[in-house]
């Protein structure tokens, strides 16, 4: 009770606040008591809270990226019972263009790239297949950053070639299964990977 009188006080002052650590727990309570929106489930408290965050601290990553998920969640439910979340139309979208905005503040972290393609892929890969441009790009953006941090550039190089594979773009996708193995010549999932894709290739030569 005290929590949710203190999150409404902050809701009701937001233009004032400019405690991030004050704005972030209330927030997390949003997340979690879905029950205070309206409509239920809307995660619009939550949403603006994150939006003053931003405003305030332009390299919060992991605000960033949970009002993305936030959002596109919001058009997932409108697709499905567009009664039950009438403001979800336009949301996804809106995901692509905070993180697209947050970019001008994080231009040489590979941490927002990454973590942006993380957050849209599996938007592009269950609903908007459009959406596997921003998801490639940003990974790819990600990979030039990564520097020596060989564990993070193997997860990237993976998911660049998880993410061509999926769009049936193999060459790409055997390309970047290759520059996982530059890293790490024993990564099994790189590997099998990599002989199924040149198999099926083999294959279409064959017939």
């Amino acid at each position: 009770h005290i929590m949710y009188e203190m999150s409404e006080q902050v809701l009701r002052e937001l233009p004032c606040q400019y405690d991030t650590g004050l704005l972030q727990e209330c927030m997390g309570f949003y997340i979690d008591n879905q029950q205070f929106d309206s409509p239920q489930g809307s995660y619009n408290k939550a949403i603006r809270i994150g939006y003053r965050i931003v405003t305030l601290d332009h390299k919060d990553i992991d605000t960033y990226t949970t009002i993305a998920w936030l959002l596109w969640s919001k058009w997932v439910s409108w697709t499905k019972n567009p009664k039950r979340m009438p403001d979800g139309e336009g949301k996804a979208d809106q995901a692509v263009e905070l993180l697209n905005w947050g970019k001008q503040w994080n231009k040489k972290s590979e941490r927002f790239y990454k973590e942006s393609a993380d957050t849209i892929w599996p938007l592009a890969k269950y609903y908007r297949t459009d959406l596997y441009e921003f998801v490639i790009e940003n990974y790819r953006k990600a990979d030039l950053l990564a520097g020596e941090n060989d564990l993070v550039r193997v997860r990237i190089r993976l998911n660049l070639g998880h993410a061509y594979r999926q769009i049936h773009e193999k060459q790409n996708a055997i390309y970047w299964y290759k520059r996982v193995l530059e890293l790490a010549p024993a990564n099994d999932v790189a590997i099998r990977y990599l002989a199924c894709l040149e198999n099926e290739s083999e294959r279409k030569n064959v017939y």
